[in-house]
């Protein structure tokens, strides 16, 4: 926990700065796929989208506090132009920097304020659930790859593209079906400076076969080592995943006996899957190794 919040700390020093999410998880000495996907399970929203509400926060508050224009507050907090800026704090506050400057009511505004250890008290305070630990068996599988970012990952639209093609694939061994997160890391540019750096993952939804020989077009194959897993049960809908995710990482994870390593971790979803059945149960597998 306390590498996780270093990297709140850094974003804190860096606001006014120009800085990605690269140079935020190697604050906290986490791999940026591995420090992505904790952040958003535990502070509810990616690096990026709490990085751009705290400086809309900060700047929010200035214009009620010094004589800066909205144009000097844009440059400071890493837009790129004034427009950029103004649309995106009506977006998050529903009203354009100038309406709120002449308003003076800061009640009016939801702040994003700084994340911090007390935002997990709740977590580190209930019941421990544990998991099964496994030593999952080496498994070849063949599936379809998508890339995603976190605000864009929709595992519905994911599986039920998938669907309509399991049948194409060859060997299948089983009635399974394994959800794969991989890293993968691009950079693009778009007009609000703060967000050049887009973190984009892959997930593979995927079938297990005895041979990877014979690929579908259109599909890749994949070879999970044996590995050690903490096997966590999620009941209920897939849009609630984010709940036990959280759990693991804020609760389980710092209390346990173990350390989260770099590994593929993945959902498995039996055979009959329903997810407007409430009582449905898919399996997250954690890759983990006993602590030093």
């Amino acid at each position: 926990m306390q590498r996780f919040f270093n990297s709140i700390d850094f974003i804190e020093q860096h606001l006014y700065d120009k800085i990605s999410v690269h140079e935020i998880a190697a604050a906290s000495h986490y791999s940026t796929y591995h420090f992505s996907r904790m952040f958003k399970a535990m502070v509810g929203e990616t690096p990026k989208e709490y990085l751009r509400k705290r400086r809309l926060t900060v700047a929010a508050k200035r214009l009620l506090s010094d004589e800066a224009s909205i144009l000097e507050l844009a440059m400071d907090c890493q837009f790129d132009s004034q427009e950029a800026f103004t649309r995106a704090f009506k977006g998050l506050f529903n009203m354009t920097p100038a309406q709120y400057r002449k308003a003076q009511d800061p009640f009016r505004l939801l702040y994003k304020d700084q994340f911090s250890p007390n935002d997990l008290h709740y977590l580190h305070n209930l019941v421990t659930m544990e998991p099964e630990i496994i030593l999952q068996p080496a498994t070849k599988l063949i599936g379809i790859a998508s890339e995603y970012d976190n605000e864009a990952l929709s595992l519905h639209k994911l599986w039920g593209a998938f669907g309509p093609n399991r049948d194409r694939i060859p060997n299948r061994q089983g009635d399974n079906f394994f959800g794969i997160y991989e890293s993968y890391e691009e950079h693009t540019a778009t007009e609000n400076a703060s967000d050049d750096a887009t973190v984009s993952f892959v997930y593979v939804c995927a079938a297990p076969v005895t041979d990877i020989s014979d690929v579908p077009e259109g599909m890749v194959a994949r070879e999970l080592p044996e590995q050690l897993y903490a096997k966590f049960i999620h009941r209920g809908p897939v849009a609630n995943l984010d709940q036990t995710l959280r759990y693991i990482w804020g609760t389980w994870l710092p209390k346990s006996d173990y350390d989260y390593i770099e590994k593929p971790d993945f959902e498995l979803y039996m055979p009959g899957f329903n997810d407007a059945d409430p009582d449905n149960e898919l399996y997250l597998h954690i890759p983990v190794q006993l602590k030093d």
